[in-house]
């Protein structure tokens, strides 16, 4: 295994760490507020914030490896996939009566902006050379 799958890897995990930690935090935070549908509320956050995090992290993780067009067409695809599938989530939940906007707004919120530090140590921490060692152009 090369450092970068390593790298994308340990952001995979990171990630699907910080989910599960909001999604316990979620439970007494949704219950605290709204009862039962804040439960759903806050999950349904997490829900919406593990789906964009860890689409895009097994994107890149597929991807990496190969040519730049490939690549592109699965961070392409996995975006369109999960803003639909997000906007499809929406416009349900939107309808349900009672439904706590707010909680699934903050949960959602801290879950995107845990996942995107989680991608920035990641690509930080990782040794992901800037060329081709392999390579004898010159």
């Amino acid at each position: 295994m090369n450092e970068e799958t390593a790298t994308y890897r340990r952001a995979l995990r990171a990630t699907a760490i910080a989910i599960v930690a909001l999604a316990i935090i979620a439970v007494p935070v949704g219950l605290w507020v709204d009862g039962g549908s804040g439960v759903l509320a806050a999950e349904a956050g997490v829900a919406v914030a593990a789906l964009s995090g860890i689409t895009t992290q097994v994107a890149m993780l597929l991807g990496h490896r190969q040519a730049p067009h490939i690549m592109a067409a699965y961070i392409g695809g996995s975006w369109l996939l999960k803003m639909l599938l997000i906007v499809i989530a929406l416009v349900a939940l939107g309808s349900i009566e009672g439904f706590h906007r707010g909680l699934l707004a903050g949960f959602a919120l801290a879950g995107v902006v845990a996942t995107l530090a989680i991608d920035m140590w990641a690509m930080r921490a990782g040794r992901i050379p800037y060329v081709d060692p392999s390579s004898n152009a010159g």
